[in-house]
């Protein structure tokens, strides 16, 4: 007797963890870099995939000392569906806040979510 599921059983689990445990939205932004005619660049950045379902959780706080002056930093974790498509290279825009992807976590196929440490812009 197998103890795995069926893709039917873990499209479901997705579908429940979804409704569930991903209460709130957020955007995925990508940046585009135009050359500025003087051998540098202007970023901007733009939504790439708009209305994402997600939690947003505080996993770390900590100050340190930059440029002489205390600098808070904290650390969140993003969870989001296993469909999503999210990169290192994007920024999250979560209510009014803008965060930085500062690293992924592996996830397999087998996987409900994904989940990403962010930090704020």
């Amino acid at each position: 007797m197998s103890n795995a599921i069926t893709n039917a059983e873990l499209a479901q689990l997705r579908t429940d963890v979804e409704a569930i445990a991903l209460p709130d939205t957020c955007n995925l932004l990508t940046v585009t870099n135009v050359q500025d005619g003087q051998g540098g660049h202007t970023s901007t950045w733009g939504t790439a995939t708009a209305g994402v379902a997600c939690r947003l959780d505080a996993v770390s706080a900590k100050e340190a000392m930059t440029a002489e002056a205390v600098q808070a930093h904290s650390r969140w974790t993003l969870t989001v569906p296993q469909a999503t498509t999210i990169t290192a290279a994007m920024r999250v825009e979560h209510g009014d806040n803008t965060y930085n992807i500062v690293g992924l976590a592996d996830s397999g196929s087998w996987e409900v979510t994904k989940r990403a440490i962010l930090e704020r812009v």
